[in-house]
């Protein structure tokens, strides 16, 4: 049964003084522990030990986890996965109970994928989907979803089982594709509220926010809703005064309120970080597909102080995929992506794999028949590249056919026709026959 799988987690490793963030770990797990969501707090060894008793507590009482925060990672290659080896057991000695089988924080090491799986990680948090040089981190190119790490590339999914990429937390993929500012619409509380998206009890975009991944559990077996916030950013002490009681207050109103209206859907399932990368590892022998249709949901225009040099929608309905082949986006009623992220393209900070030369394709015949349908496409390609069609309209009342060539292909009732192709050089035909239900 495809299901809208939610996790929360949040940062706490931050000590001083012998003291860790505990006043903000309480104020959120008060919001989600009533609620039945456990949380897994990623932290360091020091801020395990001085938070043991606590977070053996909320274990045992709320199912609550723990990840292993990492800093940047310096030395040889041996001398690199024996700090990771030794992190994740002071973690562990802290908290015997913790398996602390998911690092998080920094992944953009180029050996992170074999140094992580020689230390015994299943995952790693904080992959950050379309963001550019926001808190030194640049993972434009990889996909907004779970995947797993081609050990070569750390932002390109394998072919294959690996480590498990678990984003920072989830995007409002149309807005974010389209404003080209990664952290403006998302579900971190700061953000949207100082973008003046959200505020107070006014949640109402993070509704339909939500509604737009939970609509999308009907085209594929598992979405994946990620919710983050830093343990340090809830408390206003003199170890940590990010933001004031007010915008404190604020934040915890507008996930209380978030939390409630994802509780209230069926086909929801709440999991710890380490139990959703599990569910992933047991679905999946590779990166799966994943297919999202994305409305646009309506918005006050942001405040331009956080949002500078940012443009605003509304914008129009839009397709998202990725496999392990390519990340392609379709603007409705466009046939060809307006997008392409070739993962066989070495990445850079230029294209972050894009084509920036996107064939158009060639109708030869649509014809349809009493219970059947025939479709023939022609695209010609100067090169090798991934592709994809979206034939927009309703094909609920088919199933696809024969359809030499396809890598893969959907069809979203009442919405569009997804073909995913591999082009090659000079012109390429496509035929597809659509047989009745």
């Amino acid at each position: 049964m495809p299901e809208l799988i939610y996790t929360f987690a949040s940062l706490a490793a931050r000590t001083a003084d012998g003291k860790t963030c505990l006043d903000g770990m309480k104020v959120l797990a008060d919001i989600m522990h009533p609620r039945g969501v456990p949380v897994t707090w990623i932290v360091s060894p020091e801020s395990a030990a001085i938070a043991a008793d606590t977070l053996t507590a909320w274990h045992s009482a709320h199912g609550d986890e723990v990840a292993v925060e990492l800093p940047i990672l310096t030395g040889s290659y041996a001398e690199k996965e024996q700090f990771l080896k030794e992190r994740r057991a002071k973690v562990r000695q802290a908290l015997p109970w913790a398996e602390a089988t998911i690092a998080g924080n920094v992944h953009c090491d180029p050996d992170i994928v074999d140094l992580l799986a020689a230390a015994g990680f299943e995952g790693v948090w904080g992959f950050c989907w379309e963001q550019i040089e926001v808190d030194d981190i640049t993972d434009r190119g990889c996909p907004w979803g779970f995947f797993y790490m081609d050990p070569g590339d750390r932002l390109k999914p394998a072919t294959q089982r690996s480590v498990v990429a678990v984003p920072w937390l989830s995007h409002d993929l149309l807005k974010t594709y389209h404003c080209g500012n990664a952290p403006v619409y998302t579900n971190d509380p700061n953000d949207v509220a100082r973008a003046s998206i959200c505020a107070w009890e006014d949640s109402a975009y993070w509704d339909a926010f939500a509604d737009n991944y939970y609509r999308n559990i009907r085209y594929n077996d598992a979405v994946f809703l990620l919710q983050h916030q830093e343990a340090h950013e809830m408390e206003c002490n003199e170890r940590n005064h990010c933001y004031t009681p007010e915008d404190i207050r604020e934040a915890a109103i507008m996930m209380s309120r978030h939390v409630d209206h994802l509780l209230a859907k069926p086909d929801l399932r709440v999991m710890s970080l380490p139990d959703a990368v599990r569910h992933y590892r047991s679905l999946n022998d590779r990166t799966a597909p994943s297919y999202m249709l994305w409305e646009d949901s309506p918005t006050r225009r942001p405040n331009p102080d956080y949002t500078w040099n940012t443009c605003v929608g509304p914008w129009p309905k839009t397709f998202l995929y990725y496999d392990c082949g390519a990340q392609m986006m379709f603007i409705d009623g466009q046939v060809q992506p307006a997008c392409i992220r070739n993962y066989a393209k070495p990445w850079d900070d230029r294209d972050y794999y894009r084509e920036m030369h996107i064939p158009r394709p060639r109708l030869i015949r649509n014809t349809q028949y009493v219970w059947r349908r025939e479709i023939e496409l022609s695209v010609t390609s100067d090169r090798a590249m991934p592709y994809g069609l979206a034939l927009w309209g309703d094909y609920g009342l088919y199933q696809i056919g024969e359809a030499p060539g396809l890598v893969a292909g959907k069809i979203l009732p009442r919405e569009l026709l997804f073909l995913r192709y591999d082009l090659q050089p000079g012109e390429n035909r496509f035929k597809v026959s659509l047989e009745g239900k």
